[in-house]
């Protein structure tokens, strides 16, 4: 054992000595392996055979020869010297924020100026992972009695990024009569953008900065791939909530009357008018709903919070459904280019100059924290108070969706202690019939009969039912006055 230990000690000193002072090879190699050469090969070896012990030989040769080479041949050195670029880790910065801009991003929501700035987590448009879906989330149509908790991405997020109360926030859905026009506004964002990156294309080029100029141009790519796939997004959004319009065939009034009127010759009426009437009535009851009725829904949010929303059936498919893209194949090429990019900018950042890279650095986090806060000026909400339906103080905040689409958000101010933002009023508020009652309570939004809890839901309904009416009393004798003052002077 002492043997080996004196063998493997004679080698690493070897291996040592040429790494560290090439001066003292042959000394030290001399010094450690003579008394181990002179000794005779069986009492050294003694108990191993004869082909072991003429490797170990040879092994120790092999490590005398390369010893005594001298330090400058040694291909390591150079290998270690050998750098004709640097990676940093810098680049590693445009991974981050990867949370903050799925949640701005997949609201789908059209910004003013900060639209076409360069955000940093690229990768998070060329994955297409701002349209993952998102659990914790479940809506109840009241009025056709369905409920799922399938919700698209965009709804979702849109949700999760407005501020709501507790439970008393109303939406109201619509589609705009007039589509929403392109304006001067709308030149902003482009200026911003163009002001921002140019800089950084100019003197990357002045400085002979390669890398920085390839940085410069991912950067470049990066905003066409994400504007071009929001806007498909968008579109096909804009597409399903308000399509072209189809024609829907009519009964006749024969068919209205007589369901066998088309077969056999016109026989007599023999039946009275009241009962005609009552064949129509039933015809309207069973009839399907028309597209532009308003349905009323409850939605829980992952955090507890229950909004209330109010809108056209015709626009509910695009909250429960995958819209469609216009061009399917251009949205995937252009991903693909967006992961080109991504990786571009990862792998030169650290390669380009000082100067470049805390511009860069600079410019993504600015524009990443501008972009996820989401101002009002910058979505370009319009906040206004006037009185709600039963006469009380509201907040209401009107935005622009997509080119089609446009939602009011009601807030109602309860006053210190917010007492009255309960999902009790929210109920209130909704006005549901016995019908609507009953399938709350089959999807235990209401508790079952028999409990305490009714008597203060009955004494809110009746009494928001009376401040209803005395401020719909108010506002008819308030027009009414006005008009006779306004006819006052002709007379």
């Amino acid at each position: 054992m002492i043997g080996k230990l004196e063998w493997v000690s004679c080698g690493l000193g070897a291996l040592y000595a040429a790494t560290s002072n090439p001066h003292k090879v042959e000394l030290l190699t001399l010094a450690r392996t003579r008394p181990l050469l002179q000794r005779e090969p069986r009492q050294h070896f003694a108990g191993y055979n004869t082909a072991r012990g003429n490797m170990q030989y040879v092994l120790i040769d092999a490590m005398t020869k390369l010893a005594e080479r001298s330090a400058a041949t040694m291909p390591w050195r150079e290998v270690k010297q050998w750098r004709p670029f640097s990676i940093d880790a810098l680049g590693l910065v445009t991974l981050l924020g990867a949370d903050e801009v799925n949640k701005a991003l997949g609201t789908l929501e059209r910004r003013r100026y900060t639209e076409y700035l360069p955000f940093l987590a690229a990768y998070i448009v060329a994955g297409d992972r701002f349209a993952d879906e998102q659990a914790g989330y479940s809506l109840y149509n009241i009025t056709d009695g369905i409920t799922t908790t399938e919700l698209k991405s965009w709804f979702t997020r849109w949700l999760s990024a407005q501020k709501v109360l507790n439970a008393t926030t109303i939406f109201r859905w619509q589609v705009s009569e007039k589509p929403r026009q392109i304006g001067a506004v709308d030149l902003v964002a482009p200026l911003l953008s163009f002001l921002a990156v140019a800089p950084l294309l100019i003197f990357t080029v002045l400085m002979g900065d390669w890398f920085g100029f390839g940085n410069a141009c991912a950067i470049v790519c990066s905003i066409m791939v994400r504007s071009f796939i929001l806007w498909q997004r968008r579109r096909a959004l804009d597409s399903d909530a308000a399509p072209k319009s189809v024609p829907v065939p009519t009964m006749s009034l024969d068919d209205e009357k007589l369901p066998n009127s088309q077969s056999g010759p016109h026989l007599p009426d023999t039946t009275s008018d009241s009962s005609l009437a009552s064949v129509k009535q039933l015809h309207r009851e069973q009839s399907a709903p028309t597209m532009e009725d308003t349905v009323k829904m409850l939605v829980t949010r992952a955090d507890g919070k229950m909004v209330t929303i109010y809108a056209p059936r015709r626009i509910l498919q695009v909250f429960v459904r995958e819209a469609t893209l216009p061009r399917p194949k251009l949205y995937h090429a252009a991903r693909y280019c967006g992961w080109t990019a991504f990786g571009t900018q990862m792998c030169i950042l650290g390669m380009s100059s000082l100067l470049t890279q805390i511009y860069t650095v600079v410019l993504l986090v600015f524009s990443t924290w501008a972009m996820c806060h989401s101002f009002s000026f910058d979505i370009g909400r319009r906040t206004s108070t006037r009185p709600a339906k039963d006469g009380s103080s509201s907040e209401y905040i009107e935005t622009h969706f997509g080119t089609k689409l446009e939602v009011e958000q009601e807030n109602p101010r309860h006053g210190e202690g917010g007492g009255m933002d309960k999902r009790m009023h929210a109920y209130v508020r909704l006005q549901p019939d016995s019908k609507q009652e009953a399938m709350l309570k089959h999807w235990s939004m209401l508790p079952f009969d028999g409990v305490p809890w009714y008597d203060d839901f009955h004494q809110a309904k009746e009494t928001y039912a009376a401040r209803v009416a005395g401020s719909l009393s108010k506002s008819s004798l308030s027009s009414a006055s006005s008009q006779h003052s306004s006819l006052a002077p002709a007379k």
